[in-house]
């Protein structure tokens, strides 16, 4: 069996705790360089996915700064790491945001993607003898805490009419969710591609159900108040490439497939049905809908107690920043 993740498990961490992992729980900020002149911006980039679409698009060419990349499993050491103020960047999902930002961080949300959810995927081994969410009442799922897998089990939960209560919560890193999937341990575990489609192709999972209809998401692009006060130039160039990346993305899935797995290592069969399944799309400007979305995720949050109280969302966008398409 292969295995992606050396993060250390997190059992029942709170914001707090999340937001203090150390930096070396990820490979750190000595990561790649692009660009050879100019500021630097820091960069933070969940399993190299965004830079590798970047070069694979055309564009980590003529950089006016330089940007330092440092890559992380998943979305909480990565906004730890900007709430270090070791990094002035990087992308994340609503859910992510909305438990650092209960844990009155001062980061902020300065642009936001559409996702179409259908690479959030709640899954079982392939000769489980669940079929619904009711068939998991009792039973231990697995998900990485505050992060859009625990937003899917709790959007499934609320449209069976069912509570947190009723489930076995077993929050862990992703590498031991998916040991612990292939062994028996656990009945099931929220997670989104490229491990998703691991656990799909290598160890014969099956999708019990997506985030597609179920629950709106939207990924935010997290920045530093320092950074958007002396990078606001840098900041705004490289969203914008991203955007263009992504619509380029959308209408060349093999070469994208292609460069993310030559760029992560990640097989490519894996990164074919990966690309095929995440669908998102890069917005101008942070949007009144994309608020109210983040708003229905904090509130979910809230009802299941995931924080402690509810949480107005809009006090953390900062909707002054204009992405050039």
């Amino acid at each position: 069996m292969k295995t992606f993740l050396s993060r250390r498990t997190v059992l029942g961490a709170s914001c707090l705790s999340l937001l203090s992992l150390p930096l070396e729980a990820a490979p750190g900020l000595s990561g790649p360089v692009d660009g050879s002149s100019g500021p630097t911006l820091f960069v933070g980039d969940q399993k190299g996915g965004v830079r590798s679409l970047l070069r694979a698009a055309g564009q980590l060419t003529q950089l006016p700064y330089r940007i330092q990349w440092a890559s992380f499993p998943v979305g909480a050491p990565l906004i730890s790491a900007i709430a270090s103020g070791a990094l002035d960047f990087g992308y994340v999902g609503d859910a992510t945001a909305t438990f650092t930002f209960a844990s009155g961080s001062s980061l902020k949300a300065i642009s936001a993607w559409r996702v179409d959810g259908k690479s959030n995927a709640l899954l079982v081994p392939g000769n489980s003898n669940v079929h619904s969410m009711r068939d998991l009442i009792g039973r231990r799922i697995a998900f990485v805490k505050g992060s859009p897998g625990h937003l899917l089990v709790l959007a499934a939960l609320q449209r069976e009419n069912l509570d947190a209560g009723q489930i076995v919560q077993a929050p862990l890193a992703a590498a031991n969710a998916r040991m612990a999937l292939s062994s028996g341990s656990v009945d099931a575990w929220a997670i989104w591609d490229p491990y998703a489609a691991t656990a799909e192709l290598e160890d014969h999972a099956r999708i019990l159900l997506t985030a597609h209809g179920l629950v709106d998401e939207v990924e935010c692009g997290i920045a530093s108040d320092a950074a958007i006060a002396k990078k606001r130039a840098e900041l705004t160039d490289f969203m914008s490439r991203v955007g263009k990346a992504l619509a380029w993305g959308a209408t060349h899935l093999e070469e994208r497939a292609l460069a993310f797995s030559r760029d992560t290592g990640t097989p490519l069969d894996i990164a074919r049905v990966s690309s095929s399944r995440m669908v998102m799309t890069a917005l101008p400007s942070v949007t009144d809908e994309v608020i109210a979305i983040h708003q229905k995720v904090a509130d979910l949050y809230q009802t299941a107690r995931v924080i402690p109280s509810r949480l107005n969302v809009a006090g953390f966008y900062d909707r002054s920043f204009l992405i050039p398409a």
